[in-house]
């Protein structure tokens, strides 16, 4: 185990949106993540909470974020699931007329790919990344 910062997780993954409402409807109605909190104008927001430890904001809007944090592409992000409740992951998914890729990686679990109204490609991932941490 590393002797660094313990830190135990994820607080905070910022994305910038072009459509506020769409990335509303995708993260909120489609993945049924809870929104938990909404800032209103210059800096316009929604918070999502993915798991109970980490919050998505969805940013709709241009410029310099918090300390300064500028906005680029974002090639994907993944979140645990766990491997009972993927099936059903997916198939809400599906019936929120969304294309759905599934990977299957062995014994590092299967994935679902699925991409918002941004092109920011999003994971359901059922392998559990502390698996890095446990002594081989």
């Amino acid at each position: 185990m590393s002797s660094g910062i313990p830190v135990t997780g994820v607080s905070e993954l910022v994305l910038y949106v072009k459509d506020l409402a769409a990335a509303e409807r995708f993260y909120a109605d489609a993945l049924g993540l809870p929104v938990v909190e909404r800032w209103g104008d210059p800096r316009a927001a929604v918070w999502v909470m993915a798991g109970d430890r980490t919050r998505i904001g969805l940013w709709g809007h241009e410029g310099p974020g918090i300390a300064g944090g500028r906005g680029g592409a974002h090639v994907h992000f993944a979140m645990h699931i766990d491997t009972a409740d993927l099936d059903a992951a997916i198939e809400r998914l599906r019936s929120h007329g969304l294309e759905v890729e599934i990977a299957d990686f062995g014994d590092s679990g299967t994935a679902a790919y699925v991409t918002d109204p941004d092109g920011n490609v999003v994971e359901l991932w059922t392998w559990d990344v502390a698996e890095h941490l446990r002594p081989r």
